[in-house]
Protein backbone atom coordinates (compact mmCIF):
# COMPACT_ATOMS: atom_id res chain seq x y z
CA UNK A 1 0.00 0.00 0.00
CA UNK A 2 2.83 2.29 0.63
CA UNK A 3 4.09 1.94 -2.69
CA UNK A 4 0.97 2.82 -4.57
CA UNK A 5 0.40 5.90 -2.02
CA UNK A 6 3.90 7.07 -3.10
CA UNK A 7 3.66 6.62 -6.73
CA UNK A 8 0.23 8.54 -6.44
CA UNK A 9 2.20 11.45 -4.69
CA UNK A 10 5.11 10.63 -7.39
CA UNK A 11 2.75 11.10 -10.30
CA UNK A 12 1.07 13.93 -8.72
CA UNK A 13 3.79 16.09 -8.32
CA UNK A 14 5.06 15.62 -11.84
CA UNK A 15 1.88 16.56 -12.94
CA UNK A 16 1.65 19.34 -11.09
CA UNK A 17 5.46 20.52 -12.27
CA UNK A 18 4.10 19.84 -15.92
CA UNK A 19 0.96 22.24 -14.92
CA UNK A 20 3.57 24.52 -13.93
CA UNK A 21 5.53 24.41 -16.97
CA UNK A 22 2.58 24.53 -19.26
CA UNK A 23 1.17 27.50 -17.83
CA UNK A 24 5.02 29.36 -17.87
CA UNK A 25 5.17 28.66 -21.54
CA UNK A 26 3.76 32.21 -21.90
CA UNK A 27 6.90 33.93 -19.67
CA UNK A 28 10.13 34.84 -20.69
CA UNK A 29 12.67 33.01 -20.93
CA UNK A 30 9.98 30.29 -22.78
CA UNK A 31 8.86 33.07 -25.21
CA UNK A 32 10.72 36.21 -26.00
CA UNK A 33 10.18 38.91 -24.71
CA UNK A 34 7.45 37.17 -23.06
CA UNK A 35 4.46 38.41 -21.10
CA UNK A 36 5.27 40.36 -18.01
CA UNK A 37 3.26 38.99 -15.02
CA UNK A 38 0.05 40.02 -13.15
CA UNK A 39 -2.21 39.39 -10.57
CA UNK A 40 -3.46 36.00 -12.43
CA UNK A 41 -0.10 34.42 -11.45
CA UNK A 42 -1.71 33.86 -8.20
CA UNK A 43 -3.01 30.34 -9.49
CA UNK A 44 0.34 29.12 -9.97
CA UNK A 45 0.31 28.99 -5.65
CA UNK A 46 -2.16 26.74 -4.65
CA UNK A 47 -0.75 24.23 -7.93
CA UNK A 48 2.78 25.38 -6.55
CA UNK A 49 1.53 23.95 -3.07
CA UNK A 50 0.07 20.37 -4.41
CA UNK A 51 3.06 19.91 -5.94
CA UNK A 52 5.09 20.42 -2.57
CA UNK A 53 2.77 18.42 -0.26
CA UNK A 54 2.66 15.87 -2.62
CA UNK A 55 6.14 15.65 -3.15
CA UNK A 56 6.84 15.70 1.35
CA UNK A 57 4.13 12.88 1.24
CA UNK A 58 6.45 10.75 -0.72
CA UNK A 59 9.49 11.92 1.29
CA UNK A 60 7.56 10.64 4.25
CA UNK A 61 6.90 7.65 2.85
CA UNK A 62 10.78 6.79 1.67
CA UNK A 63 11.76 7.71 5.83
CA UNK A 64 9.01 4.94 6.91
CA UNK A 65 10.39 2.55 4.34
CA UNK A 66 14.43 3.18 5.06
CA UNK A 67 13.66 3.36 8.68
CA UNK A 68 11.87 -0.48 8.62
CA UNK A 69 14.23 -1.76 6.58
CA UNK A 70 17.13 -0.66 9.01
CA UNK A 71 15.48 -1.67 11.74
CA UNK A 72 15.18 1.46 13.15
CA UNK A 73 13.45 2.56 16.36
CA UNK A 74 10.10 4.82 15.68
CA UNK A 75 11.96 7.90 17.67
CA UNK A 76 14.55 7.74 15.23
CA UNK A 77 12.14 7.69 12.12
CA UNK A 78 10.45 10.48 13.84
CA UNK A 79 13.35 12.70 14.15
CA UNK A 80 14.16 11.32 10.83
CA UNK A 81 11.20 12.86 9.54
CA UNK A 82 11.49 15.80 11.28
CA UNK A 83 14.81 17.06 9.91
CA UNK A 84 13.36 15.58 6.15
CA UNK A 85 10.48 17.81 6.55
CA UNK A 86 12.13 20.85 7.47
CA UNK A 87 14.97 20.58 4.63
CA UNK A 88 12.29 20.06 2.73
CA UNK A 89 10.23 23.11 3.85
CA UNK A 90 13.67 25.30 3.26
CA UNK A 91 13.87 24.13 -0.48
CA UNK A 92 10.52 25.34 -0.63
CA UNK A 93 10.52 28.65 0.65
CA UNK A 94 13.78 29.06 -1.62
CA UNK A 95 11.59 28.02 -4.82
CA UNK A 96 9.28 30.60 -3.85
CA UNK A 97 11.65 32.98 -3.61
CA UNK A 98 12.90 31.79 -7.11
CA UNK A 99 9.70 32.31 -8.38
CA UNK A 100 8.66 35.70 -7.22
CA UNK A 101 12.39 36.94 -8.19
CA UNK A 102 11.47 35.17 -11.54
CA UNK A 103 8.01 36.92 -11.82
CA UNK A 104 8.86 40.15 -10.30
CA UNK A 105 8.74 42.56 -13.12
CA UNK A 106 12.10 44.14 -13.07
CA UNK A 107 13.23 45.76 -16.37
CA UNK A 108 17.11 45.30 -15.97
CA UNK A 109 16.70 41.59 -16.02
CA UNK A 110 17.73 39.45 -19.08
CA UNK A 111 16.49 36.86 -21.13
CA UNK A 112 19.38 35.00 -19.13
CA UNK A 113 18.69 35.45 -15.91
CA UNK A 114 14.99 34.64 -16.53
CA UNK A 115 16.27 31.37 -17.58
CA UNK A 116 18.10 30.65 -14.73
CA UNK A 117 15.25 31.62 -12.64
CA UNK A 118 13.29 29.63 -14.45
CA UNK A 119 15.76 26.56 -14.39
CA UNK A 120 16.16 26.74 -10.71
CA UNK A 121 12.61 26.62 -10.31
CA UNK A 122 11.71 23.85 -12.24
CA UNK A 123 14.75 22.09 -11.28
CA UNK A 124 14.64 21.89 -7.60
CA UNK A 125 11.66 19.57 -7.34
CA UNK A 126 12.27 17.86 -10.37
CA UNK A 127 15.92 16.72 -9.20
CA UNK A 128 14.06 15.72 -5.57
CA UNK A 129 11.56 13.91 -7.39
CA UNK A 130 14.36 12.06 -9.34
CA UNK A 131 16.06 11.31 -6.71
CA UNK A 132 13.31 10.35 -4.42
CA UNK A 133 12.24 7.07 -7.06
CA UNK A 134 15.67 5.25 -6.91
CA UNK A 135 15.35 5.52 -2.93
CA UNK A 136 11.77 3.86 -2.82
CA UNK A 137 12.66 1.24 -5.11
CA UNK A 138 15.56 0.20 -3.45
CA UNK A 139 13.83 0.30 -0.08
CA UNK A 140 10.90 -1.29 -0.88
CA UNK A 141 12.59 -4.00 -2.88
CA UNK A 142 14.40 -5.24 0.31
CA UNK A 143 11.00 -5.15 2.39
CA UNK A 144 9.14 -8.23 0.23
Amino acid sequence: MEKVLFFCCWFATLGTTALLLFWSLPLSPFTHPGITANEAVIIFFPVMLMRWLALAAALILIVIAWGRRLNMAMRWIVGLSIVVLVLHFVLGVINIGVMNAWMSIDHTKTRATNAVYAAIYFGLPTLLLLLTAPLMLSAARFLR
